[in-house]
């Protein structure tokens, strides 16, 4: 059995910034203390991203991404499953290739259930499975299995002290927050679960902020979210997530820091929205 207290003792060495990238796309699919009756998204949602990569002045494409929420069934119960695609495009591509996929299954109450994700990132290629066994406020317990060539690497029991989420399902806490009893500078802790790895998140609410994007602007809300993990040089403010300032609390953007730059998502479509899309205005010419 493996806890957060002797977890950093027990890392296996890894390539920090293929593991940083998974991590900030991952994130590009959800953030929920137990959730609003009244959901902010219905099945069939489907967002699509743009991803870039920054150093200093110079911002490349990297690749593109999507997300969709549908309707499902796991063990024969009825269950909410959310995916993402993520492909490089471009230079990126030619450089250091990635196409992941990632799932998230969660109970119509939004308790998450079970996780699988396909990593492909240059010559990496294997398949990794979280199923949670107990998860409260209080604590989560999963059991995480990687498989490559067919061949278990590690077939562990996690336990995290508080509530703990793959990658992907950390994006439904956030949408699902009940924003009515935020206030700007609220604070609270979470758990991230990737791979082997038992990750501290604090995340922080830093009120409305407008976002310009040449003929369009978005009204939305700022997090900012400090990541304890050596894949990221700067812990404090690892990352920044706008979701729309709307009904439906969707990430407008993501920025996240790496060893070297930065990479950004910017959504760029959206279909199946549950409530007019509000937070986004069109500037007149």
């Amino acid at each position: 059995m493996k806890n957060t207290t002797n977890n950093n003792s027990r890392r296996s060495k890894r390539r920090v910034n293929s593991k940083a990238f998974g991590l900030f796309a991952g994130l590009l699919i959800y953030l929920y203390v137990f959730a609003q009756q009244d959901l902010p998204f219905l099945s069939g949602e489907q967002l699509d991203f743009s991803v870039h990569y920054k150093y200093g002045i110079v911002m490349m494409k990297a690749g593109n991404a999507k997300y969709t929420i549908q309707d499902d069934t796991f063990e024969g119960k009825p269950v909410i499953r959310t995916s993402l695609t993520f492909k490089t495009t471009g230079v990126v591509d030619a450089a250091f290739k990635v196409k992941d996929t990632l799932y998230s299954y969660f109970t119509p109450e939004l308790i998450p259930v079970f996780h699988r994700k396909y990593l492909h990132e240059g010559k990496a290629h294997y398949i990794e499975d979280i199923e949670y066994r107990k998860f409260s406020s209080t604590s989560t317990l999963v059991q995480s299995k990687r498989i490559k060539n067919e061949s278990v690497k590690f077939d562990t029991l996690l336990v995290a002290k508080g509530m703990g989420y793959d990658m992907l399902s950390i994006f439904t806490f956030v949408r699902t927050l009940d924003y009515s009893t935020l206030n700007t500078g609220d604070k609270f802790g979470l758990i991230s679960i990737v791979g082997k790895d038992v990750i501290p998140l604090n995340v922080r609410y830093m009120g409305q902020a407008i976002l310009d994007k040449g003929s369009t602007k978005y009204k939305t809300l700022r997090f900012e979210i400090d990541i304890i993990d050596r894949a990221f040089t700067e812990p404090k403010t690892a990352m920044e997530i706008w979701v729309s300032d709307d009904k439906n609390h969707i990430p407008v953007k993501l920025r996240a820091k790496l060893k070297i730059g930065a990479a950004e998502a910017e959504l760029s479509s959206v279909k199946n929205l549950k409530y007019p899309f509000d937070a986004k205005i069109e500037k007149h010419q």
